[in-house]
């Protein structure tokens, strides 16, 4: 029997694992130019997270929303003009309280919007520590 193997896969023991998310820029030019589009009752969210985040899609629900109603942005690594973070952004978000889902899919917390500012939450290695 031919094993054909995912491009990015390896096995350990006979079991598949995928390779992790290689993040291979922005490192050169200029600094992304990020457009928020905020004010009134619309908010946005810069979602800060480790090196082991990249490439991971974070939800975002209204707190009390089913889960199935969710919103998600990727960790990427991103560049400032004096700086490089990993973070992901939620640019357009109405006014209110929402639950962030770490990728165990449990609660990482929750972080209230408000019009015309933009909210800022740490993530850390994107997962819940209850």
């Amino acid at each position: 029997m031919e094993l054909h193997q995912h491009p990015h896969a390896h096995h350990h023991g006979g079991t598949p694992v995928e390779l992790p998310f290689v993040d291979e820029g922005p490192t050169v030019g200029p600094a992304e130019a990020l457009v928020l589009d905020i004010g009134g009752s619309i908010g946005a969210l810069i979602l800060y997270a480790e090196e082991e985040c990249l490439g991971c899609e974070i939800d975002l629900t209204p707190v009390g929303a089913p889960r199935s109603h969710h919103m998600h942005t990727m960790i990427r690594r991103r560049r400032a003009v004096d700086r490089e973070f990993i973070a992901g952004v939620y640019p357009e978000l109405s006014e209110g309280v929402y639950t962030l889902w770490g990728v165990d899919d449990h609660p990482l917390g929750e972080v209230a919007i408000v019009g015309g500012r933009v909210s800022e939450f740490r993530a850390g290695d994107c997962r819940a520590h209850a």
